[in-house]
C-alpha cells in the first residue's frame, strides 16, 4: 500500500495536482519560454540599438527636417522687396504744351536701409538654430527611453533565470520529499505543496513573458520597428552595476557641469534670436528708400506744332519713407530685453530640474547598493543555513515546512538581488540622460 502511494506521489511530482490542465498548459508555456528566454540569433548590444535609433526614429527626423525647413526662411529674408510695376490709361487725356499724355507705364524698387537685409536673414537663422539643440535634447531623451527599457528587459531575464533555477530546487526538494515518504519518515502533503510551489514559479515565468513583450514593444516603437520584432538584451549586468557604484560617489560629491546639455544650450540660442531681433527693430526705425522712373507716351497736337511735338516723357522718381512713430520700435525693443530675461529664469529652473534628478537618481542608487549589500550577506547566511536545514530535514532532525520557508526566502533575496541591480541600471540611465561627455 506505501509503495502505491509513493508511485502516486512521483506521479503527481511530474504532472501536478491537475494533470489534464497542466498537460494543456505544459507545451505552450514552454514554447513562450523559449521564444522568450532562450538565447536569440540577432541579439543587439545597447549601443548598437542607439546608433539605429538616431538614423530610424521618426520623431527625430522629422524634428531634423523642421530645422532644415527653418533655415531656408533666411534665405528668403536676404532679398530686396518685389520690383512694382504698373500702368495706366488716360481716359480723359491731359493735354499739355507737346500733346495729350496718352498711357503711362511706370516701374519702382524699394531699398531698405543697408544691413537691413542681412539683419532679417541673421535673425531668421538664429530664430532656427534652437531647433537643432531640441533635436538633441529630444534624442537624448529617446535614448534615456531605449536604455531604461533595455535595462528593464535585461533584468526580467535575469529574474527568469533566478526562477528557472528556483525550479530545480523544488526538484531536489520533491526527491527528498519522495525518499523520506519511502522511509516512513514523510508526508504525502510536502509534495503536493511543492507542486504548488513550482505552480507559482511557473505563473511567475508567464508575467515576466508578458513584461518583457512590454519592453520590446518599447524599444521597436523607439526603433520604427515592427512591434513584434524580437529584443536580445545582452547586459553584463554584475558588471555595469560595479561600474555604475565606482563612478556614483564621485559624482554624488561634485558639482557636475551641466552647460553642455542641449536643453539648456537652447535657451543661449534663443536669447542671441532676442539679440538679433533687437539689432533688427534698430535698422526697421530708419528710413528706407525707393527709386523709379515712369514713361509716358504723349500723343501729337494737331491744332499746333510746338517744339518736340508729341515727345513723351521719362520722369525718374526717389522716395523715402520715415517712420513717424518711435514708441513701437522701443515697446519691441523692451519686449525682447523682458524675453531675455525670462529666458534666464527658465534656464536656471531647467538647470535645477536637471540636478534634482541627478541627485534622485543617486539617492536611489544609493540605496539600492545598501539592498545589495544587505541581500548579498544575507544570502550567505541562508545557504549555510539551507545546507544544514536539508541535512537535519533527511535525518528527520527538521520540519518540512521550516525547510521550504527557506528555499522560498532564499529564491525572495536573490529575485529582490536582481530588482536591486535594474534599479541601479536604469537609475544609471537617468544620469547618462544629463552628463555630456562626462
Amino acid at each position: 500500500m506505501r509503495k502505491l502511494m509513493i508511485n502516486l506521489l512521483v506521479a503527481a511530482s511530474a504532472i501536478s495536482m491537475h494533470p489534464m490542465r497542466m498537460l494543456k498548459a505544459k507545451v505552450p508555456l514552454t514554447l513562450l519560454l523559449l521564444l522568450f528566454f532562450c538565447p536569440r540569433v540577432s541579439a543587439q548590444s545597447l549601443d548598437s540599438l542607439k546608433t539605429e535609433l538616431r538614423q530610424e526614429n521618426p520623431e527625430l527626423r522629422a524634428l531634423l527636417l523642421d530645422y532644415e525647413a527653418a533655415m531656408k526662411i533666411g534665405a528668403q529674408q536676404n532679398q530686396l522687396p518685389d520690383l512694382e510695376i504698373g500702368a495706366g490709361v488716360f481716359v480723359l487725356p491731359v493735354e499739355t504744351r507737346t500733346g495729350p499724355q496718352q498711357f503711362r507705364i511706370g516701374a519702382t524698387q524699394m531699398l531698405p536701409w543697408p544691413g537691413k537685409l542681412a539683419a532679417m536673414a541673421a535673425t531668421a537663422d538664429a530664430r532656427a538654430r534652437p531647433l537643432l539643440e531640441k533635436v538633441a535634447a529630444r534624442q537624448l531623451m529617446l535614448i534615456y527611453k531605449l536604455e531604461r527599457a533595455y535595462y528593464s528587459l535585461a533584468g526580467l531575464e535575469a529574474r527568469a533565470v533566478v526562477l528557472r533555477e528556483s525550479l530545480a530546487l523544488y526538484t531536489s526538494l520533491d526527491r527528498l520529499a519522495l525518499s523520506r515518504i519511502e522511509n516512513g519518515k514523510g508526508s504525502s502533503v510536502d509534495v503536493y505543496r511543492i507542486q504548488l510551489q513550482r505552480q507559482q514559479i511557473e505563473r511567475q515565468l508567464e508575467e515576466l513573458i508578458y513584461l518583457g513583450q512590454q519592453e520590446m514593444v518599447t524599444i521597436n516603437e523607439l526603433l520604427d520597428r515592427p512591434a513584434e520584432t524580437q529584443v536580445d538584451a545582452r547586459v553584463a549586468i554584475a558588471e555595469r552595476v560595479a561600474e555604475t557604484l565606482d563612478f556614483a560617489p564621485d559624482l554624488a560629491a561634485d558639482d557636475p557641469d551641466l552647460s553642455n546639455h542641449p536643453g539648456l544650450r537652447i535657451y543661449g540660442l534663443q536669447q542671441k534670436a532676442n539679440r538679433a531681433a533687437i539689432e533688427l527693430t534698430d535698422l526697421d526705425q530708419r528710413p528706407d528708400f525707393g527709386v523709379g522712373v515712369d514713361y509716358i507716351a504723349t500723343g501729337r497736337r494737331d491744332d499746333l506744332d510746338p517744339l518736340r511735338n508729341g515727345r513723351d516723357v521719362i520722369l525718374p522718381r526717389a522716395m523715402v519713407t520715415i517712420p513717424l512713430s518711435k514708441r513701437k520700435f522701443s515697446a519691441k525693443r523692451q519686449e525682447e530685453e523682458v524675453r531675455i530675461l525670462a529666458l534666464d529664469a527658465r534656464r536656471e529652473s531647467t538647470e535645477n530640474e536637471f540636478r534634482a534628478e541627478i541627485r534622485r537618481a543617486l539617492n536611489t542608487i544609493d540605496n539600492a547598493a545598501n539592498e545589495l549589500y544587505f541581500l548579498r550577506e544575507q544570502s550567505q547566511v541562508i545557504d549555510a543555513t539551507i545546507s544544514i536545514a536539508r541535512s537535519e530535514f533527511t535525518n528527520g532532525k527538521r520540519a518540512f515546512d521550516e525547510l521550504l520557508r527557506l528555499e522560498n526566502q532564499l529564491i525572495g533575496y536573490r529575485t529582490k538581488t536582481v530588482l536591486a541591480q535594474t534599479i541601479i541600471l536604469t537609475q544609471r540611465a537617468v544620469i547618462d540622460r544629463y552628463l555630456i561627455n562626462q
